[in-house]
C-alpha cells in the first residue's frame, strides 16, 4: 500500500510505477485515495515487466486501460463488478472489487487501516 501523497514533504508528484517494476517482475497497486480533494475513489493498476498491464478506477471497473486490460476480467465479471448482472451501488463493491483481484492475483490478504 503506497500513501501516495506526502504533503507534509511536498510530495504531490505521482509516483512512476513502470520504474519499480522491473523486467520479469510483477507489480500490484491499489491507490487508496488519488485525489481526495476531487472525491475520486480508489483506482488499481498491475504492473509486469515495468508495462500497465491493466487499470482502472473502483468508480468504473468495466473502464479499463493498459496493454492487457482484460486480463482481470473474469474474475471481475465472477464477483458480479462488471458485465450484464453487475451490481453497483452496492454497500461492499469497493470490498468486492479488491476480494476479486486479490483472488485472481493470488495476492495476501490486505490489512486496511
Amino acid at each position: 500500500m503506497h500513501d501516495m501523497l506526502g504533503w507534509d514533504v511536498g510530495d504531490t508528484d505521482p509516483t512512476d510505477y513502470e520504474k519499480v517494476c522491473p523486467p520479469g517482475g510483477e507489480l500490484a497497486v491499489f491507490v487508496t485515495e488519488p485525489c481526495s480533494a476531487k472525491a475520486h475513489g480508489p483506482w488499481f493498476a498491475y504492473y509486469r515487466g515495468g508495462h500497465l498491464c491493466t487499470g482502472f478506477s473502483f468508480e468504473a471497473p468495466g473502464d479499463r486501460v493498459g496493454e492487457d486490460p482484460d486480463v482481470l476480467l473474469p474474475a471481475l465479471v465472477a464477483a458480479g463488478l462488471v458485465g450484464p448482472h453487475a451490481q453497483h451501488g452496492t454497500e461492499d463493491f469497493e470490498e468486492r472489487i479488491v476480494r476479486a483481484i486479490t483472488e485472481a492475483l493470488s495476492l495476501p490478504e490486505l490489512e486496511l487501516p
